[in-house]
């Protein structure tokens, strides 16, 4: 027998999209992590399959977007069909598939879930980690006494490989994550129930690369017919995924029974019901099919998503609903995002553990207004599916782009809280706290280069305390940067560099990041007007004005709602608004982080 024992900081159990993610995020970070999954190998077709827009961005402050693009598909529109009084499907109308206003990606991006998960995994080994395979978790004990210690690991696991019985380790973490999805050992083992309803509605999916004459095959389409229902999603590698709604088939469920006999459904069965909502249009499988499943609707939600802020549950562990609306992998990443910086925190001793109280607070809140969309969004399938013809196609067609703010992931709001304090509101009233910080194009003020700021704002751990001076050409606004930047060199919120002798080595370990903001045209604006202090590097100054072609640029303050007298923005490390407040309120940035114990700048100096 080959057995061992091991301290970690972080062990995750599940390797899918929200357990990948959140490994990554703290590998990336530093902290001791390791990622266990019961599968020989990664998954390689099917199951999840749509990154959305607020997925995107996350990617894309962790520098993983590229890759994810490189060999997913572009998915830009929807299109709607209805029954024609010849009893033949028409179209009703093609709207864009995202239809949430200021998203930096319009498209859902498709592909296979291994395929996600490998943006991630694949990544691992430059901060020295990978998954381990094929572990599964056997044991699972809480020290109720060692919580509260912020160095103990009150944790204990035990794992056993499902190909070797005989190797086993057991591992002693200061924190445990359970990404292992809607049957999951973490949260069973925790005696955690999920709460909500399990249905008798069951639906087909099957991917393949169709052979057919449907003129929008290769746009997310609902077809809506007097004979059936079908969702068609394109896919990578010329594919498509249907969703077939199975109500009607009485052939797979014993007498009086509300179950299918899921083991007697077939690929070719599921594409003979797709095909009945497709006349007058043919629909083949020449190449056979890629994957295919069938699922009950199902809508729960744990009751709760931590104990003693040790043990975490992310992912189908803690939420499950139908897959139509692709919210299901998208809703893990982002539990794994919100989740893996307070980790960070509480590890690094940055801030009380108590600030891992609001992943609960946060992501359980998102949960269950997941839930209420999803019963709203499934519903309206299920009447399609069901009334056929009755559907008026205007109010179909309405309440597709009404969804389209929840779906994209850009309208999470976040409540109230530690992190979350909405004080100062009106300094900024379009950046709302516990919102997502919005896109939007600034200028470089040293070489008026062209900047998304969401570019500047990089998942790298840090808080970021954005600093919209207004206009520097009025001398009163610059006294009060003047003054700004005294307060904060005090209140060791900044380094002032004026201090510092040319030939130091500094080694800065900082938590908060600043940057400039500065109104006014390329032509007024003079970089060393800010303080020293405030530009420590020349990519961290920038300018609200228009490019040098007049295109771009130039909304910043007008679309963020800030006036003439500037704002301060605290942006927290996973790119939601923290806090909002007037320009020069340093009191309130230190009340804003004191209470939970953030060091505001950690350094040493070597000479």
């Amino acid at each position: 027998m080959s057995s061992k024992s091991s301290n970690v900081d972080v062990l995750v159990i599940g390797a899918g999209p929200s357990g990948s993610m959140l490994a990554f995020s703290l590998m990336k970070a530093g902290v001791r992590c390791r990622i266990i999954d019961k599968r020989d190998a990664p998954v390689d077709r099917g199951h999840a399959d749509a990154l959305q827009p607020r997925v995107q961005e996350i990617l894309n402050s962790h520098g993983l977007l590229e890759n994810a693009l490189k060999y997913g598909n572009k998915i830009n529109t929807t299109s709607i069909w209805h029954p024609g009084k010849d009893g033949n499907i028409e179209r009703v109308t093609r709207v864009p598939n995202i239809t949430a206003p200021r998203g930096l990606y319009p498209w859902n991006l498709t592909n296979h879930q291994g395929a996600h998960e490998a943006v991630f995994t694949s990544e691992m080994p430059k901060y020295g980690g990978s998954v381990e395979r094929p572990f599964v978790p056997t044991f699972l004990a809480i020290d109720t006494e060692q919580v509260d210690n912020p160095d103990a690991y009150p944790v204990t696991v035990e794992i056993q490989s499902t190909q070797d019985p005989t190797v086993k380790e057991t591992i002693r973490a200061k924190y445990v994550v359970g990404a292992d999805g809607a049957h999951s050992y973490v949260r069973k083992s925790a005696s955690i129930e999920t709460l909500g309803d399990h249905s008798d509605r069951y639906w087909g999916v099957i991917d393949f690369v169709p052979d057919t004459d449907f003129p929008d095959i290769r746009a997310t389409s609902q077809v809506h017919s007097d004979t059936g229902f079908c969702l068609i999603v394109p896919r990578e590698d010329d594919m498509v995924r249907l969703y077939i709604p199975l109500d009607e088939t009485a052939q797979y469920r014993s007498a009086g029974a509300k179950k299918i006999n899921v083991s007697a459904v077939n690929p070719d069965d599921l594409l003979k019901i797709a095909k009945r909502a497709f006349k007058p249009y043919y629909m083949n499988a020449p190449e056979g099919y890629h994957w295919y499943t069938v699922y009950v609707v199902g809508q729960r939600v744990a009751e709760k998503f931590s104990v003693h802020n040790r043990l975490f549950l992310a992912g189908d562990a803690c939420h499950t609903h139908s897959p139509k609306a692709g919210q299901g992998m998208n809703a893990g990443i982002n539990d794994a995002h919100n989740l893996a910086w307070k980790l960070i925190y509480a590890i690094r001793k940055w801030g009380h553990m108590r600030i891992l109280d609001t992943y609960e607070t946060e992501r359980r809140g998102f949960a269950l207004d997941l839930i209420r969309f999803d019963k709203q969004y499934v519903a309206m399938f299920e009447q399609m599916a069901l009334n056929r013809g009755e559907i008026d196609p205007v109010i179909h067609a309405k309440a597709v782009q009404s969804f389209g703010l929840f779906k994209s992931g850009i309208g999470i709001h976040y409540a109230e809280s530690m992190i979350s304090c909405s004080r100062g509101q009106s300094a900024a009233r379009n950046l709302i706290v516990g919102k997502r910080f919005p896109p939007e194009i600034i200028l470089t003020a040293r070489d008026d280069r062209v900047v998304q700021i969401h570019d500047v704002l990089p998942s790298d751990t840090k808080f970021k305390l954005l600093i919209f001076t207004g206009d520097l050409c009025d001398d009163g606004k610059a006294k009060v940067l003047k003054e700004l930047a005294v307060r904060l060199v005090e209140e060791k919120l900044i380094t002032d560099w004026s201090y510092v002798r040319k030939d130091t080595q500094i080694e800065t370990m900082r938590v908060v990041d600043v940057l400039t903001i500065v109104k006014g045209s390329k032509g007024s604006v003079v970089y060393t007007d800010v303080p020293e202090s405030l530009r420590t590097h020349w990519k961290k100054v920038f300018i609200d004005d228009v490019d040098i072609t007049g295109e771009h640029g130039g909304r910043a303050y007008q679309n963020f709602g800030i006036g003439y007298e500037g704002a301060m923005v605290i942006v927290r490390p996973d790119g939601y608004v923290g806090m909002v407040t007037s320009l020069g309120d340093v009191q309130g940035i230190l009340g804003y982080f004191r209470p939970w114990g953030v060091p505001l700048a950690i350094e040493a100096v070597r000479t």
